[in-house]
Formats: structure tokens, C-alpha cells, sequence
């Protein structure tokens, strides 16, 4: 039987595997995302390259044709976390009335933080801030925008005597986040469970109670109302005094 094709029929055509290339934006979020992966586990300076990459499904090289350096990888995963983290705290600020609700949302927000990441949380507190050079450069700018907006609140709050008008809000924004840090560091360290409901309500009664003016949480109703009993009170007094006399 010959093999030859027959005349007015045309070989198969072979298959054929088409590669297909992810967008850029689309292939640099995976380098991202497993970057944040990796040094959430291993911490920044056990981390590699390789290990991002391998993570990701990518060889090292094309790691670097996104990122110059492991280094450039942690700035940009870091950005991404408190652009996010900047961006949800901005909308829930908006979705609060009163300076002392927003203030306990803000500190229950970084509590939450701390318990849905501590591995990130690990590599801010023990390796990117005690190296000075690199804090400033991935962190300083973004933290300050995070924390002004705490900062802001507790303006707006002695502009309108709510906070009492002696506090210094630069202060007080520290005091937050430094207690919530002090008060977190052994959950972030020995990966212990976190009640955050409890801890955030402990510090913000502990903080606000000290800020706060005596009337400010009062309604103006309730204040109008106090008022009118105070003075029948004293007219009560006066007439007590009056029939004794």
C-alpha cells in the first residue's frame, strides 16, 4: 500500500502550542504577592530571590526585570501593604460619626493589623526599623501618612472641644500606636492568640479617658436637660433654707 499522500489532499497539519505571556501588571502583583508570602514566613534577611521566584512559578531572572533588588521587593511590598491599609482606613473614617468612635475605630484597626499579619508586622518591628536606612526609605513616608490620619482626628477633636484643648495631638497620635505596639509585641513574636476586641477596647478607654473633656460626650439635649435640673435644684435649696430659717 504506498504511503504517498494522495493527489488533491493536503498533509495534517501539525499542532501547534502557542505560549501565552501574562500582562506585566498581572505577572508583578504574583512577584508581589509571593514576595510578601516569603518574607511574612522567613523574615527579610533569610528570604531570597530564588525562593520568591520559585514561589511565584518564574525564574530568578525575571524577578529582576521587575525589581532591581531584594531590597526594591520589600519597598514595593511594603507600599502596596500601607497603600491598602491607608485606603480602608480613609473609607471607614468616613462611615464614623464623632471624633471618639473614629478614634476607637483607628486604634482597633491597628490591632487588627498586628493579628491578620504578623509575620509582615515581624519584618517592620525587627529588621526594617532597627536598619534606620532602610525604614526611611520603604517605610517612614507611608507610616506617616497612615498615622496622620489618626492625627487629623485628634485636631479635629480639639478644634471642637471635644479632646481637652491642652493636649498636643502629634503626642497623643504617638502614645496610640506605641501602646498598641508595646501592648502586641509578644502576640507578634511568640504567634500567641490575639483577643483584639478586648485589647482595643482596654486601650481605648485607658487613652480617651485621659483626652477627653468631662462634657464631651454629652448630647445637647442631655446637657440642656442637666442644666434645668441643676437649677431646680437650687431653687429647692433655697427654698429649704428659706422655711427654716
Amino acid at each position: 500500500m504506498s504511503t504517498r499522500t494522495a493527489i488533491g489532499h493536503s498533509p495534517a497539519p501539525r499542532a501547534t502550542r502557542t505560549r501565552t505571556r501574562r500582562p506585566r501588571a498581572e505577572r508583578e502583583a504574583q512577584i508581589l504577592d509571593s514576595a510578601r508570602r516569603i518574607f511574612s514566613e522567613k523574615g527579610y534577611g533569610e528570604a531570597t530571590v530564588a525562593e520568591i521566584a520559585s514561589f511565584a512559578g518564574v525564574v530568578e531572572g525575571t524577578v529582576y526585570t521587575y525589581f532591581a533588588s531584594k531590597r526594591a521587593l520589600l519597598i514595593a511590598v511594603m507600599r502596596v501593604f500601607f497603600e491598602s491599609l491607608i485606603a480602608e482606613t480613609e473609607t471607614g473614617l468616613r462611615a464614623i460619626r464623632g471624633v471618639e468612635n473614629q478614634l476607637r475605630f483607628l486604634i482597633r484597626k491597628q490591632l487588627e493589623i498586628f493579628a491578620s499579619d504578623f509575620g509582615l508586622c515581624r519584618v517592620i518591628l525587627r529588621e526594617a526599623r532597627p536598619d534606620l536606612t532602610l525604614y526611611d526609605e520603604a517605610i517612614l513616608e507611608l507610616n506617616r501618612r497612615y498615622t496622620g490620619l489618626a492625627l487629623a482626628v485628634l485636631e479635629e477633636g480639639v478644634a471642637t472641644s471635644v479632646l481637652r484643648e491642652n493636649i498636643v495631638p502629634s503626642v497623643i497620635r504617638d502614645l496610640i500606636y506605641g501602646g498598641i505596639e508595646h501592648a502586641v509585641w509578644r502576640f507578634v513574636f511568640s504567634e500567641r492568640e490575639l483577643d483584639v476586641g478586648t485589647l482595643s477596647d482596654q486601650l481605648a478607654d485607658s487613652i480617651l479617658g485621659g483626652i477627653v473633656c468631662p462634657c464631651g460626650n454629652e448630647l445637647p439635649e442631655q446637657s440642656e436637660t442637666l442644666t434645668r435640673l441643676e437649677r431646680v435644684a437650687d431653687r429647692l435649696e433655697v427654698s429649704l433654707d428659706r422655711s427654716q430659717s
